[in-house]
């Protein structure tokens, strides 16, 4: 009977194992990057030796049930968009890489980061999140020398359109160029027929209010571009900074006509002034972004992914994340190298099913109440035997 007792009692344990387990899952249903878990058991035998009963040498006798670790199980979760940014989810294989203050490194699908005041990224208790250089070395993710984009010099000023020969000149306003420390400056391109003295012939004046800058010349062959008379390159050197060297160009689509009205004007000019950090955010490679006013971005830190040849050595800690036990399991790359992809503005669900929840729920109970039903008979068995009289 006590057997019997301690048989069901291995059975009461593992129930209420495995409803710790199922009660973890419930309680970490909307947990961002959250795997739930299984609980494992395996039947306990006992081994008896000959007997004077006749038992047979290595016969065996269940003991009950040995309840066993819980399994991680690492399916992918639903992606839901967040309209967060900053918001990141791994859609394929891979952890985010965090560090923390000590240098112990620990591995998350939870991507819900932010920057802190000192500019680096971090998660919600505070880990840096790691990029992975082109070295293949881990770093943190941070702003530093992000927060401006400095001004890069115009260097070519590209016209398209139609001349008319009708016309006997053709003025080009609002040619804004940026010189090497952000300034802009307004030229005016004119353009005189000259086709008089010699045949597709346009003198080319440009100025900067009254100031001349340069002169040149464009052809046209039978109303097409000569290639060799398309541009024309100079130096401009505006008061107060460095002289600026630059290229006026008549793209290959331009024609002069002898009817119709010259529609020449600005197709292109690069070069832009300084910008200040509008946005950051994380592109489908996990490369952070960051957006600036003048219309330029920054690519240059990429978010690291690990990878594990084998999970059995990730242990589930506080904080939504992991750590290794076996270092030499783990593999660092980004997302293009292993066929993952980020989503940038979206969390990774958990994957914990609530409707296989429910029924592990109902099986549990029953397992319980049946394993201590099992101890009330056996000890009102026991109870019987002692109170037997002779």
């Amino acid at each position: 009977m006590l057997t019997s007792i301690k048989i069901a009692t291995t059975g009461l344990t593992g129930f209420s194992k495995e409803l710790q387990t199922i009660s973890n899952n419930v309680a970490n249903l909307n947990t961002p990057g959250f795997k739930g878990s299984n609980a494992k058991f395996s039947s306990f035998f006992s081994h008896e030796g000959d007997s004077a009963s006749g038992g047979h040498q290595g016969a065996s006798s269940g003991a009950g049930l040995a309840t066993l670790p819980s399994v991680v199980n690492f399916a992918q979760g639903q992606i839901n968009q967040t309209g967060n940014d900053l918001d990141v989810a791994v859609d394929g294989n891979g952890f985010f890489v965090l560090r923390d203050s000590k240098g112990q490194t620990f591995y998350t699908r939870d991507g819900s980061f932010k920057f802190d005041s000192k500019g680096f990224l971090v998660d919600a208790d505070g880990n840096h999140v790691q990029a992975l250089s082109n070295q293949g070395v881990l770093q943190d993710i941070s702003l530093d020398g992000l927060k401006t984009n400095p001004a890069s010099a115009s260097k070519a000023i590209q016209l398209s359109g139609r001349l008319s020969t009708a016309d006997t000149d053709k003025a080009v306003g609002g040619v804004i160029v940026i010189d090497a420390v952000g300034g802009s400056h307004t030229l005016a391109v004119n353009f005189k027929n000259n086709n008089a003295v010699s045949p597709g012939s346009w003198l080319v004046t440009i100025k900067d209010g009254n100031d001349t800058v340069t002169i040149g010349e464009i052809k046209f062959v039978s109303g097409a571009l000569d290639s060799a008379h398309n541009s024309l390159s100079f130096t401009y050197s505006p008061a107060g900074v460095a002289a600026m060297p630059l290229t006026l160009t008549l793209d290959a689509n331009t024609t002069s006509a002898a009817t119709g009205a010259s529609t020449l004007a600005v197709s292109n000019i690069d070069g832009y002034a300084q910008g200040d950090m509008s946005k950051t955010s994380f592109d489908g490679e996990g490369k952070l972004v960051v957006s600036y006013t003048n219309g330029q971005t920054s690519k240059n830190q990429t978010l690291a992914l690990a990878n594990f040849s084998s999970t059995d050595h990730l242990v589930a800690i506080s904080g939504n994340k992991f750590k290794s036990t076996r270092q030499q399991d783990v593999t660092l790359g980004v997302a293009s190298s292993n066929l993952s992809t980020i989503d940038g503005g979206a969390l990774e669900g958990s994957n914990v099913d609530l409707s296989k929840e429910f029924s592990a729920i109902i099986i549990t109970q029953r397992g319980y109440q049946a394993s201590s039903e099992l101890i009330s008979t056996a000890n009102q068995m026991l109870d019987t035997l002692l109170h037997m009289k002779g």
